[in-house]
C-alpha cells in the first residue's frame, strides 16, 4: 500500500481517562468524548457514496442489513400469495381453480421460497444490521462480502422466479427427490432453475455466515467476554457455523444432481451403480439442520426481548447458551428422522428416533427459562412482547407434535399427510415468523428513529395469531383423517371439506394481518412518533447510540463490565484507565479511513486496530459474474458461463486490489507506542486467520460430502470398482502428490523469508511452489485423460471424476491466488510487518494440497483395502 502524508502533526495525545459524561445519555456521551468535530469527520469518512453508482458501492452494515431484510420480506410476501392460491384451490372438493401441474409448481415455489429466500436471509440480515451495534464495534469485518452476499441473494431469487417467464417452473417439491427430479421425470429447464438459482442464494447465505462468525469472535467491545456476550450473538454464532455445515453439503448434492442432468453422470441411477436414496441423505443432512438454522436465531431474538419487557435480567443465561449450542450440535444427528419410511435398519431408526425426541430437551430448557423470567418480572405488554407470547404458544404446540412424529410407528401413520404439514408450519410460523415480527417491532425504531403504531401492532398480532391457529390446527385433524399432502384436489365424502374451509379462512385472516404490518411500517416511516435513543429501556449496547444510529456506530467504543451494560453500568465508556484512553483516542484518530477494533476471542482484550474496506463497485461485478455462470448453465450456454467465470476473476482481482488510502505511518507508529496496540492499515492478521480458516473449513466440508457420497455408492455396490473397471494405478498420482507436498515446503519457506525481510526468498519460495503446483495439475490432466472410463460410464466413474475434478479446482484456485500474491511480491509490497496476503496464500496453498492428498488416499488407495 502506498503511504502518503496525512495533514497534521500526529495523533493528539489523549487525556488520562474519559471526560466526565455525568447526566448524559450513552449516545450523547459518545459524541461528547469524541468531540463534535471528530464526530462530524467520522460521519463523512463512514458515509456511503451518493447517487446511483454510490448505491451500488454502498456497504454500510445497517444499509446492507436493511436491504437483505427488505428483500427477504418481499420473498415472504410472494410465498404467502402462492400459499393463498393453494388454499383457495382446496376450499371445496374437485375445485378447478388450478390444475395438478400448476398446483405442483405452487407448493414447490412456496416451500423453496420460504426455506431458501425468506427465513435464513432475514435472520442474517438482522445480524448484519444489528451485530456491530450490539457488540459495541463499528462495522462487520468484511463489508464488501456483506454487499456481495446481498447482490447474490437478490439475483439468485430473481433468477429463481424468472422460471415463470420461461414456463419452466420447478414442480418436484422443495425436497427435489430423485428420480422425480432427474432428467427422465423432470425434463426441460424447471429443475435446473431450482438447482442453480437457489445455488446462488446458498452462496449468499454461506458468505454472510462467514462474516457473522468473524464479527462475533473477533470484533466485540473491550470487556465483552464470551460469558457477557448477548444471547442473540451466541445464537447467530451457532447459526452461522450451522449454515457452513448444512448449506455446503446441499451445494455438493445439487452439483451432483445437476451433473446427472447435464453431462450424464450416474450418481442417482440404480441401474448404473448409483442410488436415489443418496440424494435423500445429502438433502436431509442439510434439511433438518435448516429447521434449527431458522429456529436458533429466533430464540436469540426472544432471549433479548423477554428480559426487556419483563423488566428483569434473563433467568438461566448459562443454561440458555448451553441449550443453544447443544441444539446446533444435535440438529446434525437427526436427518434420518425424515427417512423412516425409506427402509432403513431398525437399529438406525431407533437411534434417530431417540435423537429426535431428545432434541426437545434444549428447547424445553429455553422455554422454561423464558417463562421463569416473565413470571418473576413485571411484564409490559407492548407489541414485541405480544409476538413473544404468540411464539411461545405456537412453538410449544409445534414441538409437541414434533415429538410425536419422532416416534417411528406414529411417523409411519402420518408420513406425507397433512398432519406433517401442520407440524412443520406450527414450528416455523411459531419458531421463526413470530419472532421475526417481534424483532421488527423491537429493533426497527433504532434504525428508523420512529416507533411503529402500538394500536396497529396489536391488531397485527391478533390477526396473525388467530390466522395461524385457524389455518394450521385443522390440518392436524384432516391429516389424521387421511388427507395426503401435495394433492391438488379431493373427492367429497371424506369429511375433509370443513377443515379445508377453516384453513382457507385462517389463511385469509393471516394475510390481512401481514398486510396490516406493511400499513403500520409505511405509516411509521412517514410520520411515526419519534423513538428516542432507547424507547424500551433496554439493556444491550445497540441502544447506547442515538436514533437513528450513526453510520460509524460508536465514536468511542463501549467498555463492557456486565451482561446488561445499560442496566448495570453507570457509564458504558468507563473501565480501566488503559482501555478508556484507547477508546477515547480511537474516537479522534484516525478520521480519514475506516478503523475498527479487533479483540481476543475469549476475553475480548484489544489486539489490533485495522482498516475496514471502503465502498466498492467490485462486489456487484463479482456477483454479476457468478449469476452469469449459473444462469448460463441453466440453458447450457458454456461460452457465456466461461465469460461469467472471467468476470468473477476480474471482479475478485479488483475487489482485493489495494485501495488508495491516505495514511501517515508516523501517526500510526505514534498511536501504537502510546496505546500498546498494533495498527494495521493493510488488514487485520487476526481477521485474516479466521477468514482463511473458515474458507478451508468450507472446502473441507465439501470434500467430506464427496467422500460420504463415495462411501455410500461403494456400499451399495457388491464389487468395487464396478463393471470390471481395474483398480486405480496409484504410482503416477503418488508422484504428483509428492510434488505437491514439496510445494508446501516451498510456500512455508516463502512465508518465513518475508518474516525475516528476505524479499528474494519470498519470491523464490512462491515461484517454486507455483511451478511444482502447475506441474502437478498438468500431471493430473494427463492421468485422468488416460483412464479407461469416464464420468458417464457408471456411478464409480462419476464419483471418481467429480472428486478428482473438485481437488483440481481447489488447486487451480490456489495457483491463481499465488499469481496475485507473486505480482505484488515482485513489486515489493510486502514487508515483515505487512504480509497478510502472503500468510493467507500460504495457508490456503497448504489446505489445497491437503485436499488433494485426502482425495488421492480415497480414490487411489482405499480400493486396495477390500
Amino acid at each position: 500500500m502506498a503511504v502518503a502524508a496525512q495533514r497534521g502533526r500526529g495523533p493528539r495525545r489523549t487525556p488520562k481517562a474519559v471526560p466526565s459524561v455525568e447526566g448524559l445519555t450513552p449516545g450523547e456521551a459518545d459524541v461528547a468524548i469524541a468531540g463534535p468535530d471528530a464526530s462530524r469527520r467520522l460521519k463523512e469518512t463512514w458515509a456511503d457514496p451518493p447517487g446511483v453508482i454510490g448505491w451500488f458501492k454502498a456497504l454500510q452494515n445497517d444499509e446492507i442489513g436493511k436491504r437483505i431484510m427488505g428483500t427477504g420480506f418481499g420473498f415472504f410476501l410472494l410465498a404467502g400469495l402462492l400459499a393463498a392460491v393453494m388454499r383457495y384451490q382446496l376450499l371445496v372438493p374437485e375445485n378447478t381453480l388450478v390444475g395438478p401441474q400448476r398446483y405442483n409448481e405452487l407448493f414447490t415455489m412456496h416451500g423453496s421460497t420460504m426455506m431458501f429466500l425468506f427465513v435464513v436471509p432475514m435472520m442474517e440480515g438482522f445480524a448484519i444490521m444489528i451485530l456491530p451495534f450490539m457488540l459495541g464495534n463499528r462495522e462487520m469485518p468484511f463489508p464488501r462480502l456483506g454487499a456481495f452476499s446481498w447482490f447474490t441473494f437478490i439475483l439468485g431469487g430473481i433468477l429463481f422466479f424468472a422460471s415463470y417467464l420461461f414456463n419452466a417452473v420447478p414442480a418436484s417439491g422443495w425436497f427435489a427427490y430423485t428420480p422425480l427430479s432427474g432428467l427422465e421425470f423432470s425434463p426441460g429447464l424447471a429443475m435446473d432453475f431450482w438447482l442453480l438459482a437457489l445455488g446462488v442464494a446458498e452462496v449468499a447465505a454461506i458468505a454472510a455466515g462467514v462474516e457473522i462468525i468473524i464479527a462475533i469472535l473477533s470484533m466485540r467491545a473491550p470487556g465483552m467476554t464470551l460469558s457477557r456476550m448477548p444471547v442473540f450473538a451466541w445464537a447467530m454464532l451457532v447459526t452461522a457455523f450451522s449454515i457452513l455445515f448444512a448449506f455446503t453439503p446441499l451445494m455438493v448434492g445439487s452439483l451432483l444432481l445437476e451433473l446427472d442432468r447435464k453431462i450424464g453422470t450416474q450418481f442417482f441411477s440404480p441401474l448404473m451403480g448409483g442410488s436415489p436414496v443418496l440424494w435423500q441423505h445429502i438433502f436431509w443432512i442439510f434439511g433438518h439442520p435448516e429447521v434449527y438454522i431458522q429456529f436458533i436465531p429466533a430464540t436469540g431474538m426472544i432471549s433479548m426481548i423477554v428480559p426487556v419487557f419483563a423488566r428483569r435480567p434473563l433467568v438461566g443465561y448459562p443454561w440458555i447458551v448451553t441449550a443453544v449450542v447443544g441444539t446446533g450440535f444435535m440438529s446434525f444427528v437427526l436427518w434420518v428422522h425424515h427417512m423412516f419410511t425409506v427402509g432403513l435398519p431398525q437399529s438406525a431408526m431407533a437411534f434417530f428416533s431417540v435423537a429426535s425426541i431428545l432434541i426437545a430437551l434444549p428447547a424445553g430448557v429455553q422455554v422454561f427459562a423464558w417463562i421463569a423470567t416473565i413470571w418473576s418480572g413485571r411484564p409490559v405488554w407492548k407489541t414485541p412482547f405480544l409476538f413473544v407470547f404468540g411464539f411461545l404458544v405456537i412453538f410449544v404446540l409445534g414441538g409437541v407434535t414434533g415429538v410425536m412424529v419422532g416416534s417411528v410407528p406414529f411417523d409411519w401413520q402420518v408420513h406425507d399427510s397433512y398432519f406433517v404439514v401442520a407440524h412443520l408450519h406450527y414450528v416455523l410460523m411459531g419458531g421463526s415468523v413470530f419472532p421475526i415480527f417481534a424483532a421488527l417491532y423491537y429493533w426497527l425504531p433504532k434504525f428508523s428513529g420512529r416507533l411503529l403504531s402500538e394500536r396497529l401492532g396489536q391488531w397485527n398480532f391478533w390477526l396473525m395469531f388467530i390466522g395461524v391457529h385457524l389455518t394450521f390446527f385443522p390440518m392436524h385433524i384432516v391429516g389424521l383423517l387421511g388427507m395426503p399432502r401435495r394433492v391438488y384436489t379431493y373427492q367429497p365424502g371424506f369429511g375433509w371439506d370443513i377443515y379445508n374451509q377453516l384453513s382457507t379462512l385462517g389463511a385469509t385472516i393471516l394475510l390481512i394481518g401481514v398486510g396490516l404490518f406493511l400499513v403500520n411500517l409505511f405509516a411509521s416511516l412517514r410520520g411515526g412518533a419519534k423513538a428516542g435513543d432507547d424507547p424500551w429501556n433496554a439493556d444491550s449496547l445497540e441502544w447506547a447510540t442515538t436514533s437513528p444510529a450513526p453510520n460509524y456506530g460508536f465514536a468511542a467504543l463501549p467498555l463492557v463490565r456486565s451482561r446488561h451494560p445499560l442496566w448495570e453500568q453507570k457509564q458504558v465508556h468507563g473501565g480501566n484507565e488503559r482501555d478508556e484512553r484507547l477508546v477515547a483516542a480511537l474516537s479522534r484518530w484516525p478520521l480519514t479511513w475506516r478503523a475498527a477494533l479487533v479483540t481476543s476471542t475469549v476475553d475480548a482484550r484489544p489486539q489490533e486496530i485495522f482498516r475496514v474496506a471502503g465502498p466498492s463497485i467490485w462486489p456487484v461485478i463479482t456477483a454479476l459474474g457468478l449469476i452469469t455462470v449459473f444462469a448460463a448453465e441453466i440453458f447450457t450456454l458454456r461460452m457465456i458461463a466461461l465469460t461469467g467465470i472471467l468476470v468473477m476473476i476480474f471482479g475478485l482481482i479488483g475487489w482485493h486490489w489495494p485501495d488508495k488510502v491516505t495514511v501517515s505511518q508516523s501517526e500510526a507508529d505514534a498511536f501504537e507506542r502510546e496505546h500498546g496496540i498494533v495498527v494495521r492499515t493493510g488488514g487485520s492478521y487476526a481477521v485474516g486467520r479466521w477468514s482463511i480458516a473458515l474458507l478451508l473449513l468450507i472446502i473441507g466440508i465439501a470434500l467430506a460430502s464427496f467422500i460420504f457420497s463415495y462411501i455410500y455408492i461403494r456400499l451399495v455396490n457388491p464389487t468395487w470398482p464396478t463393471d470390471n473397471i481395474p483398480l486405480p494405478e496409484p504410482i503416477g498420482p503418488g508422484l504428483i502428490t509428492l510434488a505437491l507436498l514439496l510445494s508446501v515446503g516451498a510456500a512455508l519457506w516463502a512465508r518465513r523469508a518475508i518474516q525475516a525481510e528476505n524479499q528474494v526468498g519470498l519470491r523464490l519460495g512462491l515461484g517454486v511452489a507455483f511451478l511444482l503446483g502447475a506441474a502437478g495439475l498438468a500431471g493430473l490432466i494427463l492421468h485422468f485423460a488416460g483412464l479407461p472410463f469416464d464420468w458417464a460410464t457408471n456411478a464409480y466413474g462419476s464419483i471418481f471424476f467429480v472428486m478428482g475434478g473438485y481437488a483440481f479446482a481447489v488447486l487451480a484456485s490456489a495457483l491463481l491466488m499465488s499469481l496475485f500474491t507473486q505480482f505484488w511480491a515482485w513489486r515489493g509490497r510486502y514487508t515483515a510487518q505487512t504480509h497478510l496476503a502472503v500468510n493467507n496464500t500460504v495457508w490456503y496453498w497448504c489446505g489445497a494440497v491437503a485436499v488433494w492428498a485426502v482425495t488421492y488416499a480415497v480414490l487411489f488407495l482405499s480400493p486396495y483395502l477390500g
